[in-house]
């Protein structure tokens, strides 16, 4: 029974689809980047990416990488928990506005 539940578990999860919220997460970052007063140029060379790249990441055309999300919360100073919470205020603000229209 425990293997036959473990597998199903892992199905389950490889269906899931995160993209929206990895492209979101990039919209996140682009705000938070700006608040901080980095500039894209300067946050890409510190990334090892184009400022393009980093641009596309940030208006929601390419995913963020793992490895990248991890380098920001660094350069920012910050625990990546809490760059998660930030989109998940983000988020629930944006799908609860939804309801609304």
């Amino acid at each position: 029974m425990l293997k036959r539940r473990r597998t199903f578990q892992a199905q389950e999860i490889g269906e899931l689809d995160f993209s929206e919220e990895l492209l979101e997460l990039g919209v996140l970052i682009g705000s938070y980047r700006t608040a901080r007063g980095i500039k894209q140029e300067d946050m890409a060379q510190l990334l090892g990416m184009s400022r393009i790249t980093l641009s596309r990441i940030e208006n929601s055309w390419l995913p963020l990488t793992m490895e990248n999300f991890f380098k920001m919360a660094a350069i920012f100073e910050v625990r990546p928990e809490y760059l998660l919470q930030e989109l998940a205020r983000v988020t629930q603000r944006k799908w609860s506005r939804k309801g609304e229209d």
